[in-house]
């Protein structure tokens, strides 16, 4: 198995690695679900605050190569839609910006909805925000 180590590799044996360093695991979470307070109390917890337009700006100009900012307005526009909606997550925003410079203009007639299915709260349900579907279907009669 590779290690960290530039080349390096290490022995998996009875399914166990041995190492001579403690193993640091990093696990995130956007709040969406309550973790035990059992798992919590052997954690060290950092809140980390969402990033704000510049760090935003950042991370589409170094990923996508914008470095002309012509993704300003969609970013203004996902901070108000986060404000508004409780907070949204920056892969939302990145993965709007992969589907934007993929040719899916903003004049279509189909982008504001792509944008609402895009740009809503993840805790929220596919129907309506009510919650997960149930896979339970409605007949009309």
């Amino acid at each position: 198995m590779l290690t960290d180590d530039p080349g390096g590799t290490a022995a998996v044996r009875d399914g166990r690695v041995r190492c001579l360093a403690f193993p640091f695991v990093v696990i995130t979470s956007n709040g969406e679900r309550q973790f035990p307070a059992a798992f919590l109390r052997r954690c060290v917890r950092l809140d980390v605050s969402p990033p704000r337009e510049g760090q935003l700006t950042a991370m589409i100009a170094a990923r996508f190569r914008d470095q002309d900012g012509r993704h300003t307005a969609m970013i203004q526009a996902f901070l108000e839609r986060s404000r508004k909606s409780g907070g949204l997550a920056t892969d939302q925003l990145l993965n709007t910006v992969y589907l934007r410079t993929a040719d899916a203009r903003d004049d279509d007639e189909t982008w504001g909805g792509l944008l609402d299915a895009l740009w809503r709260r993840l805790s929220q349900g596919t129907r309506s925000g009510t919650g997960p579907p149930t896979g339970k279907r409605r007949h009309e009669t």
